[in-house]
Parts: structure tokens; sequence; C-alpha cells
């Protein structure tokens, strides 16, 4: 019997690549490593073996991974630079400790310039334990999110991308390579996991199509964009710009386009109110 671990579990990348690997993989072979009891029982409820450890926590982290023999790592989601260096360091040196035999690391692109990334993919190149490192690109749905609000509020989609591509990656495909990578053991080591390039303009496009109502883009400042005005800099810069194999590579498909999440989100967003309707016609 092969036992397969997957962290970050709660998180959305987690979540999708438990999902993937639970396609392929019986759910008796499956472990998860969360933080809370509760957590813990939820995951015991659907038939998985939970394990409540921290990163932070080494002694917790041995416990975790005995017995693993193969391993999806999720970073961390610390934001302090120094903890988050800590703790990826600590994770993986329990998992060579405990001999497991593959590990993969959901890295990020440009994870030489991010502290904890490149503490994790050294420790991993370093280390004699076969493992992935996928430095996965930046989300598409949360672009789509904040864009459809927008759209649905007031007809306008808002950018500081001055017209910049973006190759951005689905969390679900995402989730999916890790899985995969997890199966197959692949002999290369570092992957750069990214989608098809899209603008702004084009997710406007897409919307119109799936909401069936016309929905138009305007430029605006950094400050206006919220919690991406610090992306946007880097957008018109061009430094999500490129594309690459590796994610197509590793799914043995095309990545989902910008229109695939849109048309996803929409179709999810639709099935919700549809329930929402249904629960309150049964309350009345």
């Amino acid at each position: 019997m092969t036992v397969f671990l997957v962290t970050g579990v709660t998180g959305n990348l987690g979540t999708a690549a438990l999902r993937s690997l639970l396609v392929h993989v019986r759910v008796a072979d499956v472990r998860v490593l969360v933080r809370t009891e509760r957590a813990a029982a939820e995951y015991a409820a659907r038939g998985l073996t939970a394990c409540v450890a921290d990163y932070s926590d080494s002694a917790s982290l041995d416990r975790a991974f005995a017995g693993v023999d193969r391993a999806i790592v999720v970073s961390s989601p610390v934001l302090d630079p120094s903890v988050r260096t800590a703790q990826h360091r600590r994770v993986v040196g329990a998992a060579v400790a405990a001999g497991v035999r593959h590990v993969v690391y959901t890295s990020g692109m440009g994870a030489r310039h991010d502290p904890g990334h490149s503490a994790a993919e050294d420790a991993l190149t370093e280390s004699s334990v076969h493992h992935a490192i996928l430095r996965n690109a930046l989300y598409t749905d949360p672009f789509v999110d904040r864009a459809l609000t927008q759209a649905l509020a007031s007809g306008v989609i808002q950018s500081a991308s001055a017209g910049q591509r973006i190759a951005t990656a689905a969390i679900g495909d995402l989730g999916d390579a890790a899985a995969t990578a997890s199966i197959i053991m692949p002999t290369k080591q570092l992957w750069e996991l990214r989608g098809p390039a899209w603008n702004f303009e084009e997710m406007a496009t897409a919307l119109t199509a799936s909401l069936r109502r016309q929905i138009s883009q305007e430029e605006v400042s950094d400050e206006e964009t919220g919690p991406f005005a610090v992306l946007f800099p880097l957008v018109r810069r061009g430094v999500f710009a490129s594309e690459s194999d590796g994610l197509a590579e590793l799914l043995g498909h095309a990545p989902a386009s910008i229109s695939d999440v849109v048309h996803s989100l929409v179709s999810q967003l639709n099935q919700d109110q549809h329930e929402n309707e249904g629960f309150s016609a049964r309350k009345r």
C-alpha cells in the first residue's frame, strides 16, 4: 500500500489537490494534515486519516509524516518571511527524516525572490529525496471573482494593466497537476506551471458571453484595484506575461483559458443562486 499525505487541505489549492488525488487513489490510502481537531474530525468523517500538525511544530510533523510514502506539501500561508522560511525547512526536514519517497512542493513563480519558497526548494534540492517542485502561476480565479462582482454590480470591470497580458492558472488545474506529480513521480524536478495568457479586454468579452449582457473594461489607478494594487505595476512590466508548457505537460491537456474559468465561475454562481432560491421556497 502506498500512503499519500496532502497538506493545506483547508485552503483552495490543497482542497483541489486532494479532490484530484481521490479520483485516482483509495480514500484509505490518503492522509491529510490539518491544524485543528475540528478539521480532523470533518475529514475523518469522510474516511480519511487526519493528522493534527503545524509547520512550526517539529514533533507534530514527525508524527504526520511517519509511514508516508508520497507527500504533496502546500506552501505555508504565513506572510512573515522569517517564520515561513523556518516552517518550510522544518516540513521538508520532517519529510526527509521520515523516509518519504517522493515530495511534491507547491512553490510559486519567481520563487528565487521569495525567501520561503527558496528555503523549501533548496532543502529539497540538497536532500536525497525524490521530488517535484511546482512553481505555480498566479491564480486565475481571484481575478475572475473580483471582475464578476464588478460586472454584476456595474457592467464594468477595472484593472491597471495597460492592456498587458497575464499568464495565470486555474486553481483546479494546479491541484490536478500536484496530484498527477504525486502519482507519476516525474523524473523532471522543476516545473513552471502557467496557463494561457489573457488580458482584461478578453475577460470582459468572456463575461459578456457568460452573463449575456454587455461588460466593458476600464483602466483605473493601482490604488483603485484594492488588494491587487501591488500586482499591477509588475503586470504592466510584463513580469507575468510569459506562458510555459509545464502545466499542459503534467495535465495531459490544455489548461483552462480565461473563458473557461469565467464560464465555470458564472455557472457555479447560477447554481448557488438556484439552490438558495429552492431553499427559500421550501421554508415558506
